[in-house]
């Protein structure tokens, strides 16, 4: 599967693939992943066991293609990975907060059904996979990292992580751009106020 999902998907089958993720989001808001069947999954989207298995292999394939696609419509690119850009930064987690924010009470349930159980630790999983990958891309067109790879993607993948989960824990804390300003803060290394 491809980094990213292809936009040039035949309508049917971006429709598949639309009500197979709203189905997992609904189905993850009451019962951990682990807990729920491809029975369940395809009854619930209204989608033929034999339609699902023509986009994915199991509901772990799935997951990974929802990952993917938020990522996708977030504008996750090499500029926001390397913290280059407190700008790409910034529109990242805006556009990410604000998407979760469309729906935070479904997000919010989704982790709390989750958070213990192994959906968690596969998006870490997975997410480390999708960093390490363009870590290796960038090295291949001559960029060198002081750091090793997979130590950089394990850092770079819980920095991203966690700012998430602390938002899902702590939304009602925060209006989105205070969260924001003070992740980017973070990302300039301006801890401190002047004396």
């Amino acid at each position: 599967m491809p980094l990213f999902p292809s936009s040039d998907e035949k309508l049917s089958t971006r429709r598949t693939h639309l009500l197979l993720r709203k189905a997992l989001f609904q189905l993850l808001t009451t019962t951990s992943f682990e807990k729920i069947t491809l029975t369940e999954l395809c009854s619930t989207a209204l989608v033929p066991r034999s339609t699902f298995y023509r986009y994915f292999e199991d509901k772990y394939d799935l997951q990974r293609y929802c990952l993917q696609c938020m990522l996708q419509e977030a504008n996750f690119n090499e500029d926001v990975l390397y913290l280059r850009s407190t700008d790409s930064v910034r529109y990242f987690l805006l556009t990410l907060i604000q998407m979760l924010q469309q729906d935070l009470e479904v997000y919010q349930k989704i982790y709390n059904s989750n958070k213990d159980g192994v959906l968690m630790k596969m998006i870490k999983e997975y997410l480390i996979l999708i960093v390490t990958g363009i870590l290796k891309e960038s090295e291949k067109r001559g960029c060198r990292y002081k750091i090793d790879i997979p130590i950089f993607a394990a850092l770079l993948t819980n920095f991203f992580f966690t700012t998430l989960q602390y938002y899902l824990e702590c939304s009602e804390q925060y209006d989105v751009q205070t969260f924001v300003d003070n992740v980017c803060l973070f990302t300039e290394r301006d801890f401190f106020e002047q004396a």
